[in-house]
């Protein structure tokens, strides 16, 4: 066996080693990606050279290359994780400016409706807040076809075409926002009231956010123009230019 290797080694014939090694691509974005594979690795006795080669066609020769790609990448990332904290801070200064700037005063629509709903509340309920909503928002303004039924502010649209956009019952309320509950079984017509600032109020002031004990689904509604659409304009597309 030795005479034979000895035989070949003097011929200048190589043997074809198979081996668990690591292919390193560099992409034309300047990232660098690798993964493990069985690759045949050419040996050829009398030299210590190792070539990766990778899909591209170049070759890395050595492992310091290969730290300085990984470096490179690093101090990329870096980079973008700094300028993503930057239109983070930003986004959320521009949120709280248009926060400030949104919220009605006395003279804007939805107060008016909310103080007019206020002034006429009566102590319990009279079984009508559809009448009592409507007529407070049709005094602010607000120009749409009444329902008989409360639930049908949502259902049917009708709140939408009056000006008013469907919001996160998350959303922290503030005033003339209206909310307007499912209908049930045993409460066909729902339930609509609307926010004064301070209590929700309907054809009578509440004591709490429902008229009713137990949980019931319900919608959210602000008039579009205070709503705040900071999340739709895209601001992280900024990334895309850096």
């Amino acid at each position: 066996m030795k005479q034979a290797l000895l035989i070949l080694s003097v011929l200048g014939m190589g043997i074809a080693q198979t081996s668990g090694a690591v292919e390193t691509t560099f992409q034309p974005n300047n990232t660098l990606s690798h993964t493990v594979t069985n690759i045949s690795t050419a040996v050829n006795y009398g030299s210590s050279r190792n070539i990766y080669s990778t899909n591209s066609g170049a070759h890395v020769y050595s492992n310091d290359e290969i730290s300085q790609a990984i470096d490179n990448l690093s101090a990329h990332a870096k980079q973008k994780e700094y300028q993503l904290a930057s239109l983070t801070s930003r986004l959320s200064y521009e949120q709280r400016q248009q926060q400030a700037s949104r919220v009605p005063d006395s003279n804007s629509a939805p107060a008016i409706a909310a103080a007019r709903a206020s002034r006429v509340a009566l102590s319990r309920s009279s079984g009508y807040c559809a009448r009592y909503v409507r007529k407070a928002l049709q005094s602010a303004g607000y120009e749409f076809t009444p329902n008989p039924s409360a639930y049908q502010y949502a259902t049917r649209g009708t709140l939408a075409q009056a000006g008013f956009t469907k919001i996160s019952n998350d959303t922290p309320h503030q005033v003339g926002d209206v909310i307007v509950y499912d209908r049930s079984s045993r409460r066909p017509h729902g339930h609509i009231q609307i926010f004064d600032g301070t209590d929700w109020v309907s054809d009578f002031r509440q004591k709490s956010i429902s008229p009713y004990s137990g949980v019931h689904s319900y919608t959210t509604w602000r008039d579009s123009q205070y709503v705040d659409d900071a999340s739709d304009r895209g601001i992280y597309l900024a990334m895309a230019d850096k």
